[in-house]
């Protein structure tokens, strides 16, 4: 396989890199969150570009005046905290594959999770859907693709386990791929390892190339 990165590149930045700054200012809804938090466990790529936005942040924030707030406040703040709910509340099982956020958000390791057919050779298992928002778990066999496809707004996935490649390079396990409405691109499996990976989706996929024309022309 070619040389291989973790995300996606624009002239002018990262695609990554709005989404590091808002994991390190707390912004990031709490999928996003997740898949984050996910890649800086697994991976050391951007551990020193989180850490130095955490810093100039907290810097920011001792410059800021105090406010206090009622004990009220601050007791709901710390009883979120200590309850360690922001993701969800993990089953009493472990898996190599799934660092804790994941575990927690998905409920479980990833053979414990009911699959469901996505395409030839694809099971998906959504972990999270509104209106705005979908995080999945997506499961691959070796060389099988997904349809071609673009987005409405910003997709990020995460490799847990194996590869694959798009139009936009390769990704092995701990890379993140970040996709936008100018992305047009077919993840392709690793022909011998296949690939599990976690996506977080803003808005929804347009399908494109073949499959996307003909579903287009059957919805009219």
């Amino acid at each position: 396989m070619a040389e291989q990165h973790s995300t996606a590149t624009l002239p002018n930045g990262r695609l990554i890199d709005p989404l590091l700054a808002g994991y390190a200012t707390g912004l990031l809804e709490p999928c996003m969150h997740a898949l984050i938090e996910s890649h800086l466990i697994l991976s050391e790529e951007n551990r020193d570009f989180v850490r130095a936005l955490e810093d100039r942040a907290a810097a920011e924030l001792e410059g800021m005046p105090v406010r206090p707030i009622g004990h009220a406040v601050r007791d709901r703040i710390l009883g979120a905290i200590y309850a360690d709910g922001w993701y969800g509340h993990a089953r009493p099982a472990t898996d190599p594959d799934l660092p804790q956020p994941l575990l927690k958000l998905a409920g479980g390791p990833i053979a414990a999770q009911k699959w469901r057919f996505y395409g030839f050779g694809v099971r998906e298992r959504t972990v999270f859907a509104d209106d705005q928002v979908t995080a999945q778990l997506i499961k691959v066999k070796p060389g099988r693709a997904l349809p071609s496809h673009t987005h409405e707004g910003v997709e990020a996935t995460l490799v847990l386990r194996g590869a694959y490649r798009d139009e936009t390079g390769g990704y092995r396990r701990g890379d993140v791929a970040v996709a936008d409405a100018a992305i047009d691109h077919r993840p392709v499996a690793d022909p011998e390892t296949g690939c599990v990976c976690f996506s977080v989706t803003e808005g929804k996929l347009k399908l494109t190339g073949s499959i996307g024309r003909l579903f287009n022309g059957m919805m009219g």
